[in-house]
């Protein structure tokens, strides 16, 4: 897929464990979430999910956002503040009312499962950072996407409300047919998601594999600076 100076070739198949995408700020980590999403077209190139075929340049297929199944939680939330939370969330709902009972069920569910519920009649300007994330999370996975697309999902949480993110978003992967991609910058995150690692850099992706991999094998400086540390003392601790 070439997007602008963007050239990288990533394969996400459902089943499999999610891709978390590790890399400097400004390697173009957003900028492929956001083509895949539709909300920048790429000069050239293909984009499927499993069998379907979100773009092709030269088979002049290019589906509209709204017609992608992409669950995607933005850096900045992306929230209507003229919806509550609750409408907020079931908004992503084809063909549904926001008064339709079986929407505001299934988004009221979501919310709890994320530990949000409370929130639902709250306006998004009152919220935390953490809960904005919590709510535009919960956005995402009630549209039940064919491919979720997080861009430091848990970044905004502290470290306690992270921990319990991190689980309740590693229970919802586990086993899911829907692959994921997620951006981050903390390896307690991969660890937690057992993800596989695709490590970017100036566009390109410069090595990919599990993290420990990485750790004893690292391709770039940037990569031993990421995953140098004693990352199985880390992944030991998070797992007890």
């Amino acid at each position: 897929m070439q997007v602008g100076e963007l050239d990288l070739d990533v394969r996400l198949d459902g089943g499999m464990r999610p891709v978390a995408l590790v890399g400097p700020n400004g390697s173009g980590k957003t900028t492929l979430l956001r083509t895949i999403a539709g909300a920048y077209r790429p000069s050239a190139g293909v984009i499927a999910v499993g069998d379907r075929v979100l773009f092709d340049s030269a088979r002049g297929i290019d589906l509209p956002p709204e017609e992608r199944r992409v669950g995607y939680v933005p850096q900045g939330y992306g929230l209507f503040p003229h919806l509550r939370v609750l409408d907020n969330v079931r908004f992503g709902l084809a063909g549904s009312s926001p008064r339709t009972n079986g929407a505001r069920a299934s988004a009221m569910a979501v919310l709890e499962q994320l530990e949000a519920a409370h929130l639902a009649e709250r306006w998004p300007d009152t919220l935390s950072g953490g809960e904005r994330q919590r709510v535009a999370l919960a956005r995402a996975l009630v549209t039940e996407p064919h491919i979720l697309l997080l861009d430091e999902p848990l970044a905004a949480l502290d470290a306690a409300a992270r921990r319990t993110m991190r689980r309740r978003l590693a229970e919802r992967l586990e086993g899911s047919a829907v692959p994921a991609l997620v951006i981050t910058h903390d390896v307690h995150d991969i660890v937690a998601l057992n993800a596989d690692v695709h490590v970017m850099e100036e566009g390109r992706i410069v090595q990919r594999g599990p993290a420990d991999a990485l750790a004893t094998h690292p391709a770039t400086e940037f990569v031993a600076e990421v995953f140098g540390s004693p990352l199985a003392t880390r992944g030991s601790r998070l797992r007890r």
